[in-house]
């Protein structure tokens, strides 16, 4: 990409990130997203007294973290190129010189630096908790790797969803369709007997494994740095095709 090309691609950026700071819908996403967090962290640090470990466990790997985390990136993609194309802003962004690529890309860095403005926000959760015993942060440096990682899927995902039709509520559900289906990746894994190669396929893709297993033990596998990235990868050049076609529409 040539210089020019980077510019773009920054001012583009800038306004995209600026638009969810002024979006009511942002702040609504973000109250009850920190509401959430909030009433599931005291119910853990009541339910479980104060047991650092378990805390945390159980505030990374539960359904309400699940819950979250697949809803979220869904909600904040919906609209990035549904709304353009509907409002016909889309098509102006393309007389002025500006590329498709620096379309998506702007839209989804925009989308998963937010996402991840969100999850840093609930960092102060376990400063609090530090104060009362001596939080590992090292597994919660793995942690929040692991949820920018995966958040980059999911926000890649949502772009490319978006890209698909100028309908926010169906954009909102393609993407929640293929989330839940990584959600439940690892669950084909009891189609195969123990032992079997194909299990250990599925845990190297499966991100509820990811958490389980590593994650929330401190553990940061560099493959997964490479799977996450490339699969955000390919649905971004995904996006990009998509949104091309309608040159031929």
């Amino acid at each position: 990409m040539s210089l020019q090309g980077l510019r773009t691609l920054w001012a583009l950026y800038r306004r995209e990130l600026r638009g969810f700071f002024v979006s009511p819908i942002a702040y609504i996403i973000l109250m009850v997203f920190l509401l959430a967090n909030g009433v599931t962290f005291l119910f853990y640090v009541r339910a479980l007294h104060g047991q650092l470990e378990a805390i945390v466990m159980s505030q990374f790997t539960l359904i309400p973290f699940w819950f979250l985390c697949l809803l979220v990136p869904p909600l904040l993609t919906m609209r990035t190129v549904a709304e353009e194309r509907r409002s016909g802003t889309l098509e102006l962004l393309a007389t002025a010189g500006v590329t498709d690529t620096a379309i998506v890309w702007a839209k989804y860095l925009s989308s998963w630096t937010f996402l991840c403005v969100l999850w840093a926000m609930t960092i102060p959760l376990f400063v609090v908790l530090n104060w009362g015993g001596a939080v590992d942060w090292g597994v919660l440096t793995a942690v929040y790797a692991g949820i920018a990682l995966f958040g980059a899927l999911l926000t890649s995902i949502g772009v490319f969803a978006s890209t698909l039709s100028q309908n926010q509520l169906v954009a909102a559900a393609v993407s929640m369709v293929v989330s839940l289906l990584l959600f439940f990746m690892n669950s084909f894994r009891y189609l195969f007997q123990v032992g079997d190669y194909e299990i250990q396929y599925f845990n190297y893709i499966s991100p509820t494994f990811h958490f389980t297993n590593d994650f929330v033990r401190g553990v940061f596998d560099y493959r997964y740095l490479i799977i996450y990235a490339s699969t955000s990868l390919f649905f971004l050049f995904l996006a990009i095709k998509s949104l091309e076609r309608r040159r031929w529409w």
